[in-house]
């Protein structure tokens, strides 16, 4: 097996030197992370605070697994990540958050269209207001306000879903977005950090928080994430994503028991068919945090130049454009109108995670 140790230091010493120490395209603090279509050969420097909030709170989790020397880089690495964290807060000061800036508002940095007119700014989102929550929550992330706010802009209360299942479009189930023009969407991954965060609020569980849950449990045990990936989660539509996602809620959840079993049965035989390491990854990731055993993915002697190359190319959050208008809907899995992100530093946090988390 690998020096996981020497190995996990100089994960985190390159995560360290990737965040940014501030300039023209990245504010001090955040991860750079790019946007992509790469049949069309499009790439972009995409500044957001998803990344960031995502790695800050990976490193959270990580730090009692790393040996001394990565743990006060972990600390400074959180401690710098965090301080971006106003910058991407609603406006108005209520704590909802952005995958965009906010202040001032830079949606879709280096665009050459759509950052160009207000009307393409996104809305405050769950996935980004839910890892801030996680991975900061002080006196300034109130829960309760929180929870009532998911509760406010959910389908049934807000509007009504047109997308994904059609069982599930008349349920009390938490969308994707915040704002008030938005069409309400179901995202299981979304869901799933959703509920992480209110499982680790200690929340009592009201009538939207299980209908959300039944909705994570049955898009897993059915297998509907590995038949139809883009129709229960249009913003992580690959199988080892809604598994990662759905599986780190699992291993905490009760009420997504059965969903942790289907789970601890099916993602042998994906891992075993995955193509790419990084899908491998999640998968085994997955696996050891639900205390089933995954096979070994590095080399007794992994460097981490080879780690660092074998991790290129996650997309780990997509947009389908055409998903978006009712008379374009159909084409939403044409692959050509998905908009990619991938975050270097990121994946290097994954791997140190699968290492933390007992992995080979």
């Amino acid at each position: 097996m690998p020096d996981s140790a020497a190995l996990l230091t100089a994960l985190l010493t390159r995560i360290a030197a990737l965040q940014a120490p501030g300039d023209a395209q990245y504010l001090p603090g955040l991860f750079p992370s790019q946007r992509l279509q790469k049949a069309l050969r499009y790439r972009r420097e995409d500044s957001n605070v998803f990344f960031t909030a995502a790695l800050v709170y990976t490193l959270q989790e990580l730090r009692p697994q790393l040996p001394p020397a990565a743990q006060a880089l972990a600390a400074d690495i959180v401690a710098r990540g965090r301080a971006t964290y106003p910058h991407y807060r609603c406006p108005n000061g209520q704590p909802t958050y952005n995958y965009y800036q906010t202040q001032p508002r830079n949606h879709f940095p280096n665009g050459h269209l759509l950052s160009r007119f207000r009307q393409f700014a996104p809305p405050d989102d769950v996935d980004c207001t839910a890892l801030v929550h996680l991975s900061d929550p002080g006196p300034a992330h109130d829960p309760a306000w929180l929870h009532a706010r998911l509760r406010a802009h959910a389908n049934t209360v807000m509007g009504w879903a047109t997308t994904g299942p059609a069982a599930f479009r008349r349920h009390k189930i938490y969308s994707v977005w915040f704002g008030r023009y938005m069409p309400i969407e179901f995202d299981v991954s979304t869901l799933s950090n959703a509920l992480l965060w209110h499982h680790r609020s200690q929340l009592p569980l009201n009538e939207f928080d299980r209908d959300s849950l039944a909705f994570i449990d049955w898009v897993i045990t059915s297998g509907e994430y590995r038949r139809a990936p883009l129709g229960v989660s249009p913003y992580y539509a690959t199988v080892p994503l809604i598994a990662y996602h759905a599986g780190r809620l699992a291993a905490e959840a009760p009420a997504l028991a059965a969903a942790r079993a289907a789970l601890r049965r099916d993602l042998p035989g994906l891992l075993a068919t995955a193509p790419h390491f990084m899908d491998k990854l999640l998968l085994a990731s997955t696996l050891l945090r639900l205390g089933a055993p995954a096979p070994p993915l590095l080399g007794p002697a992994a460097t981490l130049a080879e780690v660092e190359a074998r991790s290129r190319g996650l997309a780990f959050c997509i947009a389908p454009l055409l998903n978006y208008y009712p008379h374009t809907r159909w084409l939403a899995g044409w692959r050509l109108s998905h908009i990619a992100w991938e975050c270097p530093a990121y994946s290097l946090a994954l791997v140190a995670e699968y290492l933390g988390l007992g992995g080979e």
